[in-house]
């Protein structure tokens, strides 16, 4: 009972201790006077209008000049739609953002003497927003009389804001304090320095490139107007001029086929990538606005690396770019534009690409369901007939779904289709090494001639040359070299799926 009781009082004991300190905790601090407390109700302050209508704020001290009670508070409390105009001075240059509010709508901004130019969705809000209500955390300066410790001799920016009810406002911004603890701000015509956060004023350091519309133009509305009719791209990175258009024949699943400067399919991945950087283009950053001759000369556009002209329904795009440079940027910009674009050559890969990045990485690759016969001569000729057949069922839920078989014999004797897609892909899938032109003569090694069920034939050729290459040659013309690897493999294959 004794161990009990002694429990009891200690855990009592502990409760009063909880209670009293909770009650320290809670208690008024002060001289004894019950109307102070811990309560933080900011610097003492007023804020008014002087003659001229510029806004200002006197900050109030204590009878031997100390401030009262240094914390935080409020420079000016607007709304954004209060909003007529705004004047900007920062090292970038000068601009003035003019604001309009129609009664019930999103206000609207415009930079004066660029009414045509496209502006970046919300950087004008930001500048607008820490034009209309400013709050600062501290008080640096009552005197603000060492403007070179704030920044504030070159100051990095000055704004003078005009509010619809003619009143205005003034903030020149300095530097930022020790330790990401904010940005000196002086306000109005006062010496006074407050210390704000740093990404509030931050926008009234802003450039006329940083409000241009990053877009640099637009992507088609519509399925019908996505669909290419031809690519060119030239400039001074081409030695010749490379055309693409889609392919439209049946016989090949590439879906582009290169015209110029030679007859071939198109590299699949390559064409998909340059098919996706040509509208709907969005730049990292805005370079230049109305740029001279010679400041295009200086970044590569006088005379650019890359041009392309992209065909489309509704339009056509124009572009002009750059060589990358070291970091995988690039300088775009639409022809006879007013506007010059940082971006990532990734993303407008007609930029860096070539006729050997174009070609097909296979010497041909004939669809087989678009096939009649296929002859293959080698050690002798092996003739191959294909037949397809496609067709259509609904089930019972009335949906559609279609089918494609296909048929291939040899002579008088019917094949395994999948021996013979296994030996099909080790010779459509020959790859070129390198598409770059070579010389041949002599005999083939291996021939390949394709049917296709409208009557047209394709025929792709192997000339030895040297001991680990051959020359492909398709219907006459030479389309590089391929590895001999491959080609003795079709030649070895071609006996074993007869058999």
């Amino acid at each position: 009972m004794k161990k009990k009781r002694t429990l009891i009082l200690v855990l009592i004991a502990a409760l009063v201790l909880v209670g009293v300190m909770l009650l320290l905790i809670f208690l008024p601090k002060g001289n004894g006077d019950n109307k102070s407390s811990t309560l933080d109700e900011g610097v003492a302050m007023k804020t008014a209008t002087d003659k001229n209508g510029m806004h200002q704020a006197v900050v109030q001290t204590e009878p031997n000049g100390e401030i009262k009670n240094n914390s935080y508070g409020t420079l000016i409390d607007y709304v954004p739609a209060k909003i007529k105009s705004m004047h900007i001075e920062n090292a970038k240059g000068t601009l003035d953002l003019e604001a309009n509010t129609p009664k019930g709508e999103a206000t609207v901004y415009t930079l004066k003497g660029y009414e045509d130019f496209g502006i970046q969705s919300g950087i004008p809000d930001s500048v607008a927003n820490a034009a209309a209500k400013l709050e600062f955390t501290k008080v640096a300066s009552l005197d603000g009389k060492d403007k070179k410790e704030f920044g504030l001799e070159n100051p990095r920016a000055t704004v003078t804001v005009t509010y619809l009810d003619k009143t205005k406002a003034k903030f020149i911004v300095g530097s930022d304090a020790p330790q990401s603890a904010g940005t000196y701000v002086q306000f109005g015509t006062e010496g006074t320095i407050y210390l704000c956060s740093t990404e509030t004023v931050e926008p009234f350091t802003l450039g006329l490139n940083d409000y241009m519309d990053l877009n640099i133009n637009k992507s088609a509305e519509d399925t019908d107007n996505s669909k290419l009719s031809s690519v060119t791209i030239s400039g001074s990175g081409f030695s010749k001029e490379i055309v693409l258009v889609p392919n439209d024949n049946p016989n090949n699943d590439a879906s582009y086929r290169m015209t110029a400067p030679l007859d071939c399919y198109a590299n699949e991945n390559e064409s998909s990538l340059i098919e996706g950087g040509l509208r709907g283009l969005y730049a990292d950053s805005v370079e230049l606005v109305n740029p001279s001759k010679d400041q295009l000369s200086k970044i590569g556009l006088a005379n650019p690396y890359a041009k392309v002209e992209a065909v489309y329904p509704d339009l056509t795009v124009k572009l002009l770019g750059s060589k990358a440079d070291s970091d995988g940027k690039t300088y775009v910009m639409e022809e006879g534009g007013k506007v010059v674009y940082k971006i990532g050559a990734d993303k407008v890969p007609w930029v860096n690409t070539s006729y050997e990045k174009l070609v097909s990485e296979y010497v041909l690759k004939p669809t087989m369901t678009a096939l009649s016969g296929v002859s293959v001569k080698t050690d002798k000729t092996y003739d191959f007939t294909l037949k397809s057949e496609t067709k259509t069922t609904t089930d019972d839920a009335g949906e559609e779904s279609t089918a494609t078989t296909t048929n291939v014999s040899y002579g008088s004797k019917e094949l395994e289709l999948g021996d013979f897609t296994s030996f099909y892909d080790a010779l459509t899938l020959i790859k070129l090494d390198s598409p770059n032109a070579k010389s041949y003569s002599g005999s083939p090694e291996l021939s390949v001639t394709y049917t296709y069920t409208d009557g047209s034939t394709d025929k792709v050729e192997f000339y030895a040359s040297g001991s680990e290459k051959y020359v492909a040659v398709l219907n006459g013309k030479t389309m590089g070299n391929c590895y001999k690897a491959d080609v003795t493999r079709v030649q070895k294959e071609v006996k074993e799926v007869i058999k």
